[in-house]
């Protein structure tokens, strides 16, 4: 399986005049079309099959430490 750099990306939101992420992973291709910024320390390596068919994004709320194995939200 072919591997994809994807990024947090965010853009301003005049209504709360602030920051807000997408709830989507980008590839910088992407983020440039969506005019979105990219967090560059939050770069994760993917298969280019979680993709979306247009390949430039994840799909929304995409986790991509839940795809290594790890565990999140367990209680003890």
């Amino acid at each position: 399986m072919a591997k994809i750099t994807v990024y947090r990306a965010q853009k301003f939101d005049i209504s709360t005049d602030e920051f807000r992420y997408s709830l989507r992973y980008w590839t910088r291709e992407g983020a440039n079309i969506a005019d979105l910024t990219i967090d560059e320390g939050s770069a994760v390596e993917i298969d280019e099959e979680d993709l979306t068919p247009e390949g430039l994004c994840t799909d929304r709320e995409y986790n991509p430490v839940r795809l290594r194995g790890f565990q999140t939200g367990v209680r003890p």
